[in-house]
């Protein structure tokens, strides 16, 4: 539901609020005074197509805001888009547009940039906008089916889902047949592949953590000799000094230290914990040398060795291309191959039984099919009886509608039908699709008859009718007044009437008027009480003159538009 829109610097709008309620909700004003204004500024929010001419003269930009509930029977359809932009679901959507005099528009979902595109999608599932700017979904033949559908009750509903149900089952069969190869030749290709790649990995007896023991193993190799070269000098510098006498081994220098500390020592006691850390050091430092000289000796360059290692690490880097990053990836996948080939050993037999299957639930699907396509036109003759009815009280008498079925190359999740609703107004000319009505009052008339027989079966929560009347008078604009009101018992309806007779059904009304301040043309908006709204009704029947006997005729729309309300609206 719209509860609130704000709009800034559109048009001749400076700055103007709404609060909009459940059920009817009427815009109403002079011709010129902006109540079209308002509807493209809704427009431009549904993502239509923004222009500079919509900013407000000596303004920068123009910007649209709406807050929408959204909990409804589309939610999930809602929620789905507001997931994949990454958008958090609370409840209540804040659509924005704002419009800069560059000609750039920015799009905003609770806060969030979103494509304008994106605004679009959002709002076929919040508003259905009929007028000069259209956004309707019973214009979009995509969406007949579902309407026609959902008009059928639970019939069609426990129909569509046994062939959903049949449906799925046969796509998950159909890949699992898929799975198993198109035929014997291609199952035994694949088989031949698996077992080859099975066999790469069994032949290499790969060891977990191999492949870090091989690469520490070639790195000590590769540098045999400069490992050789640092471990004798360290050991020289340490324990043994050079051969020619001229470098005097560390241990030797600590050991002459060390005598003279114990000397020390004894002449004073307090130098003998340093004394026992000196000895420690030279323990230690003996144990560092005889280990150096150990390693000195076992060090050797064994070129067979390195190339072994070389070409080992090689077939790993190999295997790891083809089957995985790690050897223990490589081991899983000749694990889930062996499993695979087990499993196409056996898939002559398997693919017979599934093949069965699938023919079993193609007959099934077609079966289910028909019985759907004869509910749904039994369905579609009830919707075009009650639409002739309805349009005849919208003066088109002799309006013809007609859902019309073809079918689909193939069968779907839905069935293999498709259907167009089609729709004449005139004797004599054939029906045709409602995307091609022009007349503007013919498509707002034919859009009510519709909502008004679908009222409960329609999803779109918001309806938006721009002058719905035009054209018409006498009882057929009280007729469109009743179906208006009908509506808003199971939708959010707006409308834009010069009708007293429609706006008598609001549950709110607002007075759109214009103002010049500071030599500039301003929209301004006031929302009625129940005083503001008879003056405002006497003034739709008879002008700007207000007098007793036309506050007494608006006393009677008014107590006529409650006693229809309370009998028919629920």
């Amino acid at each position: 539901m719209l509860v609130e829109l704000r709009v800034s610097n559109f048009a001749l709008i400076e700055d103007l609020s709404f609060n909009f309620n459940p059920g009817l909700n009427v815009l109403s004003g002079e011709t010129g005074a902006g109540k079209s204004i308002v509807i493209g500024a809704l427009s431009l929010l549904l993502g239509e197509r923004a222009t500079v001419e919509q900013i407000r003269q000596g303004r920068d930009n123009a910007y649209v805001e709406g807050l929408i509930t959204c909990a409804g029977p589309r939610q999930k359809e809602i929620d789905h888009l507001l997931g994949q932009a990454g958008i958090e679901q609370t409840g209540e959507l804040i659509l924005a547009r704002e419009v800069y005099s560059s000609g750039r528009s920015v799009a905003r979902v609770n806060g969030r940039s979103v494509p304008v595109s994106f605004l679009k999608e959002m709002g076929k599932y919040l508003v259905d906008l009929h007028g000069q700017h259209q956004h309707q979904s019973l214009l979009r033949p995509e969406e007949h089916l579902e309407l026609l559908d959902s008009f059928g009750g639970e019939k069609i509903s426990a129909s569509r889902h046994r062939l959903d149900e049949l449906f799925l089952k046969r796509q998950e069969l159909t890949k699992e047949l898929a799975d198993l190869g198109s035929s014997s030749a291609e199952r035994e290709r694949r088989l031949d592949v698996y077992e080859f790649q099975v066999n790469e990995i069994n032949n290499a007896n790969l060891q977990a953590g191999e492949d870090e023991a091989l690469a520490d193993r070639e790195k000590i190799l590769a540098n045999a000799e400069k490992l050789w070269n640092l471990a004798s000098g360290a050991y020289t510098d340490l324990y043994a000094g050079s051969d020619d006498g001229l470098s005097e081994a560390v241990i030797d220098r600590l050991n002459r230290a060390r005598y003279n500390l114990e000397e020390a020592a004894g002449i004073d006691q307090s130098l003998a914990s340093l004394l026992e850390m000196l000895q420690s050091a030279a323990a230690q430092l003996e144990e560092v040398s005889y280990e150096l000289r150990d390693y000195q000796s076992k060090l050797e360059f064994d070129p067979a060795e390195l190339n072994v290692i070389q070409e080992r690490r090689n077939l790993i880097r190999d295997l790891k291309r083809k089957y995985g990053s790690s050897i223990e990836e490589i081991l899983d996948f000749a694990a889930q191959a062996e499993k695979e080939m087990e499993r196409l050993r056996n898939s002559e037999e398997t693919a017979a039984r599934l093949e069965q299957k699938i023919n079993d639930l193609e007959a099934q699907l077609t079966e289910e099919s028909i019985k759907l396509r004869d509910l749904r036109q039994q369905t579609a003759s009830n919707i075009e009886t009650l639409l002739e009815e309805c349009l005849g009280e919208l003066a088109l008498p002799d309006a013809r509608f007609e859902a019309r079925f073809t079918e689909k190359e193939e069968l779907t999740a839905k069935g293999l039908d498709q259907v167009e609703f089609m729709f004449s107004a005139n004797p004599g000319e054939n029906v045709k699709p409602l995307t091609r009505i022009i007349s503007g009052g013919e498509v707002s008339r034919v859009m009510l008859a519709l909502k008004t027989i679908l009222a409960r079966q329609d999803l779109v929560p918001t309806l938006i009718f721009d002058e719905v009347d035009a054209g018409i008078g006498g009882s057929t604009v009280q007729a469109v007044a009743e179906k208006l009101a009908h509506l808003s018992g199971h939708h959010q309806v707006l409308c834009v009437t010069h009708s007293p007779q429609i706006a008598a059904m609001a549950d709110c009304h607002y007075s759109l008027y214009k103002e010049t301040v500071d030599e500039r043309t301003l929209t301004k908006a006031a929302l009625l009480d129940s005083g503001q709204r008879r003056e405002e009704l006497a003034r739709m029947l008879n002008g700007a003159g207000i007098d007793q006997i036309s506050l007494q005729h608006v006393d009677s729309v008014l107590e006529r538009a409650r006693r229809f309300k309370e009998q028919s609206v629920g």
